[in-house]
């Protein structure tokens, strides 16, 4: 299990995402904190990995080259130049409502803050997949979007997670 809060190298979890995963040749993950996925998934011409945790940045290793950027994820989103052969994974801080423990991480996401990228991600021009627990907010504002649940064993012990893909 990942020592990073809301790592997804539990139980499949990480096996699952990358299964699911459409052939790409840029890849960003946003929100990387401790990089579960990017560890664990095969390479792509361009790995992109965003966080405003410079600590978990600077922490984050991996056996290729990754661009690391520190900032914000829906500004570098929001202006990046897509060709047309991205892939996006994002896995933003759990909304409030769907954990059982508050202020884990060390940027928190308000409500309004889940709805501001929820619309970014809906616009952009590529595959993105999102990982969360599940969400009637997340479900109403991707419309059309299909969605996996996925039993998982965490700290908590077992939580249901939920990825939405728009593909």
């Amino acid at each position: 299990m990942g020592a990073y809060f809301g790592s997804k190298a539990t139980s499949g979890l990480c096996q699952a995402i990358i299964a699911l995963m459409p052939p790409h040749d840029t890849y960003i993950e946003s929100h990387l904190g401790g990089g579960a996925i990017m560890k664990r998934k095969p390479p792509a011409l361009r790995n992109i990995g965003i966080d405003l945790n410079e600590r978990a940045l600077e922490r984050f290793q991996c056996d290729y080259p990754v661009e690391r950027v520190h900032g914000c994820a829906h500004r570098f989103l929001a202006d990046f130049p897509y060709q047309g052969r991205e892939l996006v994974y994002c896995d933003p801080p759990y909304l409030h409502a769907t954990r059982s423990s508050h202020r884990r991480y060390r940027f928190e996401y308000e409500e309004h803050d889940h709805l501001e990228l929820l619309r970014l991600l809906r616009g952009l021009p590529c595959p993105v997949i999102l990982s969360g627990y599940p969400s009637s907010l997340y479900d109403e504002a991707l419309p059309g979007w299909r969605s996996l649940e996925l039993q998982v064993m965490n700290q908590a012990g077992v939580r249901t997670e939920k990825l939405w893909f728009n593909f």
